[in-house]
């Protein structure tokens, strides 16, 4: 295409934000994934749509962060999309594409909401973006500042932010099982067996939950939650904790004389 690489190119964060296209025209969609995967990297497409019945299964699906939206389309338009979803919930921002005259785009302008004029320009298309991003940005900035708000009154242990590839998530502390280290990453057990991949070594976890006595380390790859432990089994001169959801975590000979006495300390587990 020999699409040019603008200095606003730059301006993105260094993070990922997923998007999916929604228009009719295959050759739309082709020109406008042609554009994102040159001028915006930290841009993934990770799905597309013809129609609007396609778009809210694939938005409800992929809760993207970003959706381009043809509005003419054949059957619904592209604004019925929003009486079939509420955006505000699903947390995406919308960016419009269209073929309409100077008329419609007044509304739009009037309206604050983000458009793209066919045929797409490279500036246009990277300033669309830049607002998109910042949009989202500010969100999870104040989802966040709640979770802080949340956390400094509480009197237990409160609530963890996490990061997923879709955004944030909040987490009451008191209902993980235990982490365990996965590489880089880490997996946060739930109580209700559910289970979360984040892209943060355990070593994270463990400085940010440090304060919390309930929560130890038992194994290079275990940091545990104390409270949700049902069993010890010894192994050797190591063991085996098992938990009330039926899972099982190692726990390593340095460990262990630690990991019994704050079992033993709580009076409520079984020591075999």
């Amino acid at each position: 295409m020999g699409l040019k690489n603008t200095e606003n190119k730059n301006t993105f964060r260094q993070t990922h934000y997923t998007a999916i296209l929604v228009d009719d025209a295959e050759s739309a969609r082709e020109l406008l994934r042609l554009m994102l995967n040159e001028l915006a990297p930290h841009v993934n497409i990770i799905g597309e749509a013809e129609n609007v019945m396609q778009a809210v299964e694939l938005i409800d699906k992929t809760k993207p962060d970003i959706v381009f939206l043809d509005i003419n389309m054949p059957g619904k338009s592209g604004l019925e999309l929003f009486g079939e979803l509420d955006m505000a919930q699903v947390g995406c921002e919308v960016i419009f594409t269209t073929a309409y005259n100077e008329y419609a785009i007044q509304a739009f302008k009037l309206s604050a909401i983000d458009y793209l004029l066919k045929p797409i320009q490279e500036k246009e298309l990277l300033q669309a973006l830049a607002r998109a991003i910042e949009a989202k940005e500010l969100k999870q900035n104040a989802e966040k500042f709640k979770a802080l708000l949340s956390n400094l009154e509480q009197k237990n242990t409160g609530v963890l932010t996490i990061p997923l590839n879709y955004g944030y998530e909040y987490i009451v502390i008191d209902n993980i099982e235990f982490i365990e280290a996965h590489r880089s990453y880490s997996i946060i057990h739930l109580i209700d067996g559910s289970e979360k991949l984040v892209s943060k070594p355990m070593g994270y976890f463990e400085e940010v939950l440090q304060h919390i006595n309930h929560f130890i380390k038992v194994h290079r790859s275990y940091f545990v939650n104390i409270l949700h432990i049902s069993s010890f089994l010894k192994k050797g001169e190591a063991g085996v904790v098992s938990f009330k959801s039926g899972k099982c975590a190692e726990v390593s000979r340095n460990h262990r004389k630690d990991c019994i006495e704050k079992i033993e300390a709580l009076g409520n587990n079984t020591i075999i």
